[in-house]
């Protein structure tokens, strides 16, 4: 299944949750399942928003 396109406020979001997973990682912070789960999260959202679903 193809990703569906993300707008610009979901790719900011992504984005935003990567630097905060960058600085985690920086500071020794390695198992980051909450960053992973946003991610994921935002995604769904555009595959619901694709498809017509709420």
């Amino acid at each position: 299944m193809s990703e569906p396109k993300l707008t610009l406020g979901e790719k900011l979001g992504i984005a935003r949750l990567e630097l905060r997973g960058i600085r985690r990682a920086a500071a020794g912070i390695e198992d980051q399942p909450d960053i992973d789960r946003g991610i994921e999260r935002i995604r769904d959202r555009a595959r619901k928003r694709a498809t017509g679903k709420k």
